[in-house]
């Protein structure tokens, strides 16, 4: 029997003297399934057939064929009896279905199909199959906010109920799959509850569970990893995994000076500053020839210095107006030329400056987990299996430095691992303090207790890479086909949909227009200290001229004999 084809086709004439023999080893070695097409032909009745193979280990997925002859025409053609054989799990309380197909009439040319004896030909084999309503099949459950020791009844309750979605949302939400599956295949089910998924990859918890094949079905979504599928199989996509850090901003964040040169480039700065310098000089030299070249009526009072029109000019660019104004033509061409190129530099630079302040505050550079770990912040953590388990077993040299600086500084703080509602809290009321949970249940407390504008002002960091939940059976199980097309089915429906939409929360929404935002101290404060040093500076400087000018008007020394 052994053979490396996809299948393998076995005749076997049960008149036969080792017949017998040979079908009893093939229901200990399991090879009843899929792989093998049976054709089992002999003259037993039906129930004497089924007596023979009730015992037998025959499973959903078999491909047997028991064809009985009927009786024998005169023109030496023979009528044969085809009847579909399976069992819809022997070991879980299956009893053996034999189910009459049609007849066929065979001659030594040809066989021809005579009449239907049901049905059977008119579905698809799993269409045939897919009532269990015999079967009690054995589904692995994971529960992490609920005692293991209260009853099975209280356990299924709290599963079932259908508030206060963050509370174990992928458990639950993976159970109520599980009961549509279980209304779709009409069978009963019997629920093996588990605190994780696994102590190691495959062992304990229900992924242990299903690799030791004393659960047929996990109801919590899984993830696939490498050393799982060595011995289970992901039939579809049941769910998404994300963990994040979240938190806000610290005051001492950082002054942001920088936004009040984000309008423009660095070449634009440059090149602006330089027509404004070019428009003082050709102003000095209009005041100059008016004073100098010009008749008397053009002339100023006196001849402004160089300094004096640069401040003109420089102070246009501010919008401010000046007292001294060219009386020729020329002149104030210049100065037209000077506060239009202001004028619209000016409104573009405003309008931008007051986008970028009127937008959410400030927010971190903090944006891997690297730098998360070399930073001062506080770390507090939701504590679930999952996570505990990355933390332990991730190869990932950014986790390392994480564990080092924020987890082992922390062993004797009691307040490490905090439940998701008061680590969303302590978020809310200490800026600068991060919390790391799962966002299927994380994100509704924060929708709670965070206001419109606290929830825009949310820092992100990605704290393991995003993956997908599957529903695993065993890599040999006999069900795989049969509930991958249920699954489908309820995919195909929308159900799916509704039931994820309902249960698991992926995205924050960020609604920026439904509140006004002050601008903070973060970007006043550059403006205030660039004021205090220009106060200073022109105290430094009145001062120096002050003792210039004491020194060059002080009496000159006499001496007397």
């Amino acid at each position: 029997m052994g053979h490396t084809q996809p299948t393998l086709a076995i005749y076997v004439d049960i008149k036969c003297e080792q017949a017998q023999e040979l079908v009893k080893e093939a229901s200990r070695e399991q090879i009843y399934n899929q792989h093998y097409h049976w054709l089992l032909v002999g003259n037993q009745s039906e129930l004497e057939f089924y007596d023979l193979f009730a015992l037998f280990n025959i499973s959903i997925d078999a491909d047997v064929s028991y064809v009985k002859e009927e009786y024998r025409n005169n023109n030496d053609s023979v009528v044969y009896a085809v009847y579909d054989v399976y069992n819809n799990g022997k070991m879980i309380g299956g009893q053996l279905n034999v189910t009459a197909s049609h007849e066929m009439s065979c001659d030594p040319f040809e066989c021809r199909r005579t009449r239907y004896l049901s049905s059977l030909l008119k579905r698809s084999k799993y269409g045939n199959r897919e009532q269990l309503t015999d079967v009690v099949l054995r589904v692995a459950t994971v529960v992490t906010q609920r005692s293991l020791t209260l009853s099975d009844n209280e356990l299924i309750r709290f599963l079932s109920q259908e508030n206060d979605t963050h509370i174990d949302s992928l458990a639950r939400f993976g159970f109520h799959l599980t009961l549509i599956l279980r209304d779709l295949l009409h069978c009963k089910m019997k629920f093996i509850f588990s605190d994780s998924w696994s102590k190691s990859d495959v062992v304990g918890g229900s992924v242990g569970a299903v690799v030791d094949q004393t659960a047929d079905l996990t109801a919590t979504p899984s993830l696939a990893t490498e050393g799982r599928l060595k011995y289970l199989s992901a039939i579809i996509e049941t769910g998404f995994f994300r963990s994040v850090c979240i938190f806000r901003t610290p005051h001492n964040a950082g002054l942001r000076g920088d936004v009040f040169l984000q309008p423009f480039s660095p070449l634009v700065w440059y090149l602006f500053g330089g027509v404004l310098s070019l428009i003082g000089v050709l102003l000095w030299i209009t005041f100059y020839t008016e004073c100098k070249r010009m008749q008397e009526r053009w002339r100023l009072d006196y001849l402004p210095s160089l300094l004096s029109t640069f401040m003109i000019s420089f102070g246009a660019a501010c919008i401010q107006s000046s007292s001294l104004i060219p009386r020729s033509a020329g002149g104030r061409l210049i100065y037209f030329a000077l506060f239009l190129i202001s004028f619209i530099m000016y409104n573009y630079y405003t309008s931008v400056v007051v986008s970028s302040l009127l937008s959410s505050p400030v927010k971190s550079k903090i944006k891997t987990m690297q730098e998360l770990a070399e930073s001062s912040l506080t770390v507090g953590l939701e504590p679930l299996p999952f996570t505990k388990s990355y933390l332990n077993y991730s190869r990932l040299p950014e986790i390392h430095l994480f564990i080092k600086r924020k987890i082992e500084t922390q062993t004797q703080n009691p307040e490490l691992w905090l439940p998701a509602e008061q680590g969303v809290l302590r978020v809310r009321d200490n800026p600068g303090y991060v919390y790391v949970f799962e966002t299927s249940s994380g994100y509704a407390y924060v929708e709670r207790y965070f206001t419109a504008q606290q929830i825009c002002d949310l820092n992100e960091v990605l704290f393991r890479p995003e993956q997908l939940f599957y529903t695993h059976l065993h890599r040999n199980s006999t069900y795989k086909e049969l509930f991958r097309l249920r699954f489908l089915r309820i995919l195909e429906t929308g159900v799916y949909r509704k039931q994820r939409s309902y249960w698991v929360h992926m995205k924050l929404h960020c609604v920026a227009q439904n509140f006004v935002i002050t601008v903070g101290m973060e970007y006043v404060a550059p403006l205030l200290l660039m004021l205090i040093c220009a106060d200073i500076l022109v105290v430094v400087i009145l001062l120096v001229e002050l003792a210039w000018k004491r020194f060059l008007t002080r009496p000159p020394l006499t001496f007397h004999p």
